[in-house]
């Protein structure tokens, strides 16, 4: 699970110019990094291609709010 974080912590860092040691678990998208929908969208999308786990399906996409759900969701489906 912390390798899932870490990986996520880079990707967050890349799209979003922030500093990695700054995003935690409860990191939120919109409140804390500004994202709208397409930066949700590239997020998702470099998920998918960074943890080959294939397309994240649109019910799934409601419920990764913050870095935390989204390192839980990959944990459950590389599981």
């Amino acid at each position: 699970m912390q390798d899932i974080f870490e990986r996520m912590q880079k990707i967050i860092a890349d799209q979003f110019s922030v500093d990695p040691d700054e995003i935690t678990t409860e990191t939120s998208f919109e409140a804390d990094l500004g994202a709208d929908s397409v930066d949700l969208v590239e997020l998702v999308m470099s998920m998918e291609e960074e943890f080959d786990i294939g397309e994240v399906r649109e019910e799934d996409l409601a419920t990764l709010s913050t870095v935390g759900d989204c390192v839980n969701y990959l944990t459950n489906k590389l599981d």
